[in-house]
């Protein structure tokens, strides 16, 4: 029970850091003009890193580029068993590649 306990919190910690990370993200796309509206949405992806699990947020658009550097990654670190949550903000260079 108590390992079944151990991973229904981890597996909430997981979930509310990810739902940070796309607040984090809409807010940074809203700051640079990418609405819902317009076709912007978040792609989400999972990978393994060291022997933990990440998820990797970002940007995307059918037809136009994203913006360069605006990611957030979320994660189960494989040593502690703790989340991570990292979000970078855009490249200031390429922002306007809209």
């Amino acid at each position: 029970m108590a390992d079944t306990d151990s991973t229904n919190t981890l597996a909430r910690a997981l979930s509310v850091e990810r739902e940070r990370a796309e607040q984090y993200l809409w807010a940074e796309m809203s700051k640079l003009g990418l609405r819902r509206e317009d076709g912007w949405s978040i792609n989400e992806i999972t990978r393994e890193d060291g022997g933990g699990t990440q998820i990797v947020l970002r940007p995307i658009h059918r037809h136009l580029p994203a913006p360069q550097g605006l990611e957030c990654i979320v994660g189960i670190v494989a040593d502690d068993g703790g989340i991570l949550r990292h979000c970078n903000g855009p490249d200031r260079d390429s922002a306007g590649d809209r």
